[in-house]
């Protein structure tokens, strides 16, 4: 009895602290954990592909201990729902962590809000649509209470609508490609903004009054009320490359400088004055994204404003235009067929990453046309018009879910009521049900 106490004694009290016998090794060695946070509620979770447990609406995370460290399959299924599934590694001492899965219906039913649509241009707080229709007229739609109604008949909108930009009040800048400039009221009364010409570039609304426009024509920056004046009011000193708003003042890029303009009658505050591979035959616009400083050469290039050592590094090298979506400290950049996360905050799992560091998310050879967040851990992409959404998560392989929707040229997501709306084949829809739990 002695001599088996003394074999199986350190086994027991090894196996309490947490330590397995690994056959491969022939060794006792530290085991770790996964951990699993799952919604909707009432998933199987399956570990190389035995059944461990279904979660529940009381509990719908699930915590694997005693794993050996090593990599495991885990894959979740739900009946009507896309299974989610990747390989995680286990590290001794330590709970590997996904915590933000989310399963999507393999069914999305759209219903139909209008059909023969070109465009549609969502407000700032989603609430309502402008649609504009093949035969170009401009209706409203309110998802709230399903109200669509025509505003501006075919002898009211102006031709050749490119862009309709909002204010918060409501107010809304209608573009034209042959470069008129209108402005349309929340009564829908529009009107030509006769001082604004083909050369204007670069317009804002005033967020301090947004009866305002902040505009740019060639290097220099305006302000003006087409309601109330005749004359733009010119308020900067000098040559003027490009201009953006940030905490409701302008910053410009002057003559390789970035600078904080006021009115003529106070001197401009230098922000930046140092140097970068700035190059005379690029053209430069700056970016505000959630208040960080950006500088786009060329429309490829990225550089980004180092608060800590004042200094702009360079992020990325496109191949084609960079564009962009923020979300809450997350960013998503992407081109014609890469995608890339910048984290403005440190990052803990699963990226552990330290603040203002990027990496290549997800590279496709087909066109990425559109690129929308859900929520901070999943987006809605059209990959040459098929509409997925695919989750950040890229450690072994990114989960990525087709909509069944092949023909879409535009898409917008509503984050207050979860839908989906989508342009395709010139049918303006909205998903029927919520996209997230």
């Amino acid at each position: 009895m002695a001599i088996i106490f003394i074999i199986v004694a350190p086994s027991i009290i090894l196996y309490s602290q947490g330590y397995r016998f690994d056959v491969k090794k022939m060794m006792f060695v530290e085991t770790g954990a996964i951990y699993l946070k799952v919604y909707p509620e009432e998933a199987t979770i399956f570990l190389n592909n035995e059944k461990q447990k279904e979660t529940s609406f009381f509990s719908r995370d699930l915590l694997m201990q005693n794993l050996l460290p090593q990599n495991y399959l885990i894959r979740i299924e739900k009946e009507g729902y896309h299974f989610w599934e990747k390989n995680l590694e286990v590290q001794v001492g330590l709970a590997t962590e996904a915590k933000y899965i989310t399963m999507f219906k393999e069914d999305n039913p759209f219903n139909l809000v209008k059909e023969d649509i070109e465009n549609f241009f969502p407000s700032l707080d989603g609430n309502h649509f402008l649609l504009l229709t093949s035969s170009n007229e401009i209706y409203e739609y309110k998802e709230s209470t399903k109200e669509l109604k025509r505003i501006l008949n075919k002898t009211q909108t102006p031709y050749n609508i490119s862009k309709i930009t909002f204010s918060n009040s409501r107010n809304a800048l209608v573009e034209t490609s042959t470069g008129l400039y209108y402005l349309l009221t929340p009564d829908n009364q529009i009107s030509l903004i006769k001082s604004f010409s083909s050369e204007v570039k670069n317009i804002y609304f005033d967020p301090k009054d947004e009866d305002y426009f902040i505009y740019q024509i060639g290097n220099s920056v305006y302000r003006f009320n087409p309601k109330t004046e005749k004359t733009p009011k010119l308020i900067s000193r000098e040559k003027i490359d490009h201009f953006n708003i940030l905490n409701n003042g302008i910053i410009a890029l002057s003559n390789k400088k970035i600078v904080s303009l006021k009115d003529l009658t106070e001197p401009e505050e230098v922000i930046f004055d140092g140097s970068f591979d700035y190059k005379e035959d690029s053209l430069y616009e700056i970016l505000n994204i959630e208040n960080y400083l950006f500088l786009l050469e060329d429309k490829k290039n990225l550089y980004f404003f180092n608060k800590e050592n004042k200094s702009f590094d360079l992020k990325l090298e496109g191949v084609s235009e960079i564009k962009y979506t923020p979300f809450f400290n997350k960013i998503l950049f992407y081109d014609d067929n890469k995608i890339w996360l910048m984290f403005l905050k440190k990052e803990d799992s699963p990226f552990f990453k330290e603040a203002y560091e990027i990496i290549e998310l997800a590279s496709y050879s087909n066109k990425i046309d559109n690129l929308k967040w859900l929520n901070g851990f999943y987006f809605i992409l059209t990959i040459d018009n098929e509409v997925f959404i695919s989750e950040i998560d890229n450690r072994s392989n990114i989960n990525i879910f087709n909509l069944d929707k092949d023909n879409t040229s535009k898409i917008f997501f509503d984050g207050n009521i979860k839908k989906i709306f989508l342009l395709d084949q010139k049918s303006f829809l909205v998903s029927q049900d919520k996209i997230l739990p």
